[in-house]
């Protein structure tokens, strides 16, 4: 305002050269008066000033703390209401029924004032077109679901007429309520973000992300693939000679159990007291720590080895059961591209985008007294385009007559 006030007052100044002081003529006065209502239309949202909220009962710090203490509450029960921990502890199921209702209730009672106040879905700043209103939203209902769940449990021993039966997995319903520790966190920091450029901010990375994602996950895909194509399902292991591949025993298999292939096959052959056998084993029987019978576990394989931990086991199987190039050769370009290129690549531009994340809220943290300063150095003038604002310490060369004039007479 200092700064639309002191421009409007130096353009006084400027068109009223021989004019006596403290007048100004009409047709300036309706011009300038226009100018400045056009600023105000161009810079505001949607050509018309925000309108103020209304405060309610939310804003009073009490509300707040009552709600942090509710969230608090409903991430200790969640976090004690397992099968396990009830059934060393009994006494605690009705102490966590009682609190769960409690935090349910003030949760409802926080959503129904919201939406008293903001309207349901009536226009864009209704509760459940807010998207962080509809993240409470979803936690209020998995808390009802979590309530009315644990309320079946307990109804089941006291009216066994009704064979009310109840399963250990039915608790996933719980699953949802530790992110209650984002609202949490939502409500210790306090701070105003401009949305506009969070969206550009966020836009920009997403970019960035989604693409070096999409590079790991075909890389990712290609390996997959490749192994599948190169190694297959490694069956062969060494036996003993007559042994029956749907009934071994581990007395059966060589000491250490170890991949083969036939004679001939490039890849490790049996002593003589044995032969390669393929066996039919069960999935529990054979294990897993790394394979390339279908494509699901060949992904996990090709991720295992990304990592670096523990794929060097799946090498040796793979050189056993093939000619050792073909697994080095696979094994080498693959740590080369995912656990070298691939990876680092995608670290960096996560890192870059937290990096410029943290600097863009710097600036917007620390933009209020560069914003004035800036603003005291412009001023409003009528250019050959329409009513600009020109920077006074801008080149020469961009300005008109008059702003030189100014310049000269005033710095």
């Amino acid at each position: 305002m200092l700064a639309r006030k002191d421009s409007l007052t130096n353009l006084n100044r400027v068109n009223t050269i021989g004019t006596p002081a403290g007048t100004m003529p009409s047709h300036i006065k309706r011009d300038s008066m226009a100018a400045i209502a056009d600023l105000l239309a161009a810079t505001s949202v949607g050509g018309a000033p925000k309108k103020k909220r209304k405060p309610s009962i939310l804003d009073n710090p009490n509300a707040e703390r009552l709600l942090k203490v509710a969230c608090i509450l409903s991430l200790v029960t969640v976090c004690m209401n397992t099968p396990k921990t009830l059934k060393i502890f009994p006494i605690l199921n009705y102490p966590i029924l009682v609190i769960d209702t409690i935090v349910t209730l003030i949760f409802t009672g926080e959503a129904l004032i919201r939406i008293n106040h903001m309207g349901l879905i009536q226009d864009h700043s209704s509760y459940l077109r807010d998207k962080w209103c509809e993240f409470d939203f979803v936690i209020l209902l998995f808390h009802w679901f979590s309530l009315l769940l644990h309320i079946y449990l307990n109804m089941s021993p006291l009216f066994p007429h009704l064979e009310l039966v109840y399963y250990d997995y039915f608790g996933i319903i719980r699953c949802i309520r530790p992110l209650i520790i984002i609202r949490f966190i939502r409500l210790l920091l306090k701070f105003k973000l401009p949305k506009n450029r969070i969206q550009q901010l966020l836009k920009r990375s997403s970019t960035q992300v989604q693409n070096v994602t999409v590079f790991f996950v075909f890389f990712m895909a290609l390996y997959a693939i490749m192994g599948i194509q190169l190694f297959g399902r490694m069956d062969y292991h060494c036996v003993v000679k007559n042994t029956n591949p749907k009934n071994v025993t581990i007395n059966d298999l060589a000491i250490p159990d170890t991949m083969c292939s036939q004679k001939g096959g490039g890849g490790y052959e049996c002593p003589d007291n044995m032969e390669c056998m393929k066996l039919d084993l069960s999935a529990k029987a054979e294990g897993f720590y790394g394979m390339f019978d279908h494509f699901g576990a060949s992904v996990f394989t090709v991720y295992l080895a990304a990592s670096e931990e523990g794929w060097v086991y799946v090498l040796y199987d793979c050189i056993d059961s093939m000619p050792s190039y073909v697994a080095f050769l696979y094994f080498i370009t693959l740590l080369f591209f995912l656990a070298w290129l691939v990876k680092n690549v995608f670290i960096a531009v996560i890192t870059e985008t937290f990096a410029e994340i943290r600097v863009q809220f710097s600036e917007m943290w620390t933009k209020k007294e560069v914003t004035i300063d800036d603003e005291l150095k412009q001023k409003i003038e009528k250019t050959e385009e329409g009513w600009r604002l020109i920077r006074l310490d801008a080149e020469l060369q961009h300005m008109s007559g008059r702003i030189k004039t100014l310049q000269r007479d005033w710095f």
